[in-house]
């Protein structure tokens, strides 16, 4: 019964989480930043650890790495101690912009948080008079030529 209820209670909190709520976007952005930042680090570990012992690679790396040939072909020996950092290099390139749009989403959700929340629309109590503003005036070159053509003809000199 368990196994049934598990993948939908997964589902639901992922359809939670897709949900356009202000605190839970913030919280996915924050988490998924952290996130991304530790597996980049423990890629780089990863790769500083295999050059200095190179004959700790598992032995899964090579043969999945056996299925790309073109990339074998491109990187050094994995016996070598330039193989984890060669191999590693790229994936943390690739990551990081991602990181950065992640950082900047954080950031601006940090410093703007009035923007999730609806406009409050004070009321007037009741009984006070209603005030009603003017537009305000159009800006811009085709405001200027209708506020000049509807001025009239200049007078001469």
């Amino acid at each position: 019964m368990a196994e049934q209820l598990i993948p939908w209670a997964a589902l639901a909190i992922l359809f939670l989480l897709c949900l356009p709520i202000p605190g839970v976007a913030r919280a996915i952005v924050a988490v998924g930043s952290l996130v991304l930042r530790l597996a980049l680090l423990a890629v780089l570990a990863g790769a500083a650890y295999l050059w200095f012992r190179p004959a700790d690679l598992p032995a899964a790396v090579p043969d999945a790495l056996a299925a790309y040939p073109r990339l074998v072909a491109a990187l050094p020996d994995p016996a070598s101690p330039n193989f984890g950092i060669a191999l590693a290099a790229p994936v943390v390139a690739a990551l990081l912009p991602l990181l950065a749009v992640l950082d900047v989403c954080r950031r601006a959700a940090r410093r703007f948080p009035e923007c999730d929340r609806p406009a409050v629309v004070a009321e007037a109590p009741a009984g006070a008079p209603v005030v009603r503003t003017p537009p305000p005036r159009p800006v811009g070159r085709a405001a200027a030529a209708d506020a000049i053509a509807s001025a009239g003809p200049r007078p001469r000199r």
